[in-house]
């Protein structure tokens, strides 16, 4: 049998190993930027000449 002492830091590594789990794989599947429109009309209105697409 493990003495208190043993116990409680082997708790307390698992607890500081599992802290944020959840967090850390919504980050990772998500990404941490929110996604934003990229081509907005505003956009495609201000942008200069060559970058516009041709029309035709």
């Amino acid at each position: 049998m493990a003495s208190n002492t043993q116990e409680t830091r082997f708790r307390r590594k698992l607890r500081a190993k599992k802290a944020g789990r959840s967090a850390k794989a919504e980050r990772r599947n998500k990404g941490t930027t929110p996604s934003f429109p990229v081509h907005t009309p505003e956009a495609d209105a201000n942008a200069p000449a060559e970058a516009k697409p041709a029309k035709g």
